[in-house]
């Protein structure tokens, strides 16, 4: 038996573990030989891999809440937090370009592992290289998924490549739907190992789950509604493997406590929960409710409930989004009554509901046979409480034309106030491809309600 040294293995979290030099801080330059040559050195990168995920997924989130009508600058925020709350980032907004940079870092980390697994294919055990490889597969799809959700136009081939060229959605999203059938063929063709799994894998992850999860998100955006079905017809929403969350031991921190003070500080805006229908208990898995907390412009706030403790877990997904992609992907193919009885599994899973941690809402299931139309609206407005904070939020008002431009202060926002983040400035600065000649950044519409041009 092949065996695997310590370095990176033991408990895989995610936060970046420093045992193991990844020497990936920029995503256009090679990366450390060491990473990519050796065993000890590809395992450390798949648990680097796993930090830098987490990073990544909590600025998408965090960005995404924060320019639709999730989130709002707390009192201690910089400007640039309250003027995004109200639908302005300027290039170079700090917050704005974390997105970006996170994003590369996971898809760097990926390709490395990637290549490590390639070049180190005889020194691994084919059970160790395939969780390897899916994960790689995986996690780089996830990232550069949301960097499509959050810009106009991304980079898709960076592996040694030194000036990226920006494509539109058009060739990002297929490029996204393969790597995940390139992970799905991974564990299909040869399971992940045991000890890939227990010493690996971030403990409460299950990576076939994720990446089925994933190919139903995809699917659905780009309106593939059988492929959709199907995978989300495949996604386990029972028992252990149902639910798979990112872990934070210490000095790790979730992000939206790390988030919560400071000059980067956000907090859920008092209206969503106000906005439920009667009964919904939803709020409770997030929030606290409050009659007083108020943001730097005088925004009302609740404080965060799921997420105040810095150990909190952050979940990848929701298991009931697998329920609402089915219901829609349903509802768009004629099957009206199948997508009903979808969308109330979700309205009435109840406490103790699944077994699982997960939002609750505890409502009464619809009455009467819906139209397709309403079904679709019902559906959107499920989303809007069932995903809260993942980041969701501003494709769905993407994809319902429900843009509704910048809200100032003391106006509260509807659904979504801009189309885009700007392009980043470091890779603008790097980058010949980027330069503001090439690649302008998106002109944001000014009729509203809008859809988003995707090129």
């Amino acid at each position: 038996m092949r065996m695997i040294k310590q370095c990176g293995v033991g408990v895989a979290a995610a936060t970046l573990l420093t045992a193991c030099s990844l020497d990936l801080v920029n995503p256009n330059q090679p990366s450390d030989v060491q990473a990519t040559t050796t065993v000890d050195g590809v395992i450390g990168l798949a648990t680097g891999l796993q930090g830098r995920f987490a990073t990544s997924y909590g600025a998408f989130a965090y960005m995404g809440g924060l320019v639709t009508d999730e989130f709002a600058a707390t009192s201690a925020a910089l400007i640039s937090i309250s003027d995004a709350e109200q639908g302005s980032v300027p290039s170079g907004t700090a917050a704005s370009d974390l997105v970006f940079n996170s994003i590369y870092r996971t898809v760097r980390t990926a390709n490395d592992l990637l290549e490590g697994t390639r070049l180190l294919e005889a020194e691994l055990e084919p059970g160790m290289r395939s969780g390897l490889r899916a994960l790689a597969f995986a996690l780089k799809a996830e990232a550069l998924g949301e960097a499509l959700q959050s810009y106009q136009k991304i980079p898709i081939n960076t592996f040694n490549v030194e000036a990226p060229v920006y494509v539109p959605r058009s060739e990002a999203l297929p490029f996204v739907r393969e790597l995940l059938d390139s992970a799905e063929a991974q564990i299909t063709a040869t399971p992940p190992s045991a000890l890939f799994n227990s010493s690996v894998l971030t403990p409460g992850v299950s990576l076939p789950n994720i990446i089925r999860l994933f190919k139903a998100r995809y699917a659905r955006l780009d309106n593939d509604h059988v492929d959709a079905l199907a995978a989300a017809n495949s996604v386990t929403r029972t028992g252990a493997g149902a639910m798979s969350q990112l872990t934070f031991p210490a000095p790790g921190i979730n992000p939206f406590a790390n988030n919560t003070g400071g000059t980067f500080g956000i907090a859920p805006r008092r209206q969503w929960r106000e906005s439920m229908t009667g009964g919904d208990q939803r709020f409770t898995y997030f929030v606290v409710p409050s009659a007083t907390l108020t943001g730097r412009i005088n925004s009302f706030l609740d404080p965060w409930n799921r997420y105040a403790d810095p150990r909190s877990p952050f979940p990848v997904y929701f298991p009931d989004e697998a329920l609402l992609i089915k219901a829609e992907a349903l509802a768009n193919l004629d099957q009206l009554a199948a997508a009903q009885a979808a969308l109330d599994s979700v309205r009435t899973d109840c406490t103790g509901g699944r077994g699982l941690d997960d939002p609750k809402a505890c409502l009464a299931p619809l009455g009467g046979a819906l139209t397709k139309q309403q079904l679709l609206d019902e559906i959107h407005l499920q989303r809007r409480y069932e995903l809260f904070a993942t980041g969701q939020r501003w494709e769905d008002v993407r994809r319902r034309n429900a843009v509704r431009g910048p809200v100032a202060a003391p106006g509260v926002p509807v659904e979504g106030q801009r189309c885009w983040l700007p392009y980043a400035v470091g890779d603008r600065n790097a980058n010949p491809n980027a330069t503001r000649t090439l690649l302008p950044d998106p002109v944001e519409p000014t009729a509203f309600p809008s859809g988003c041009p995707l090129s």
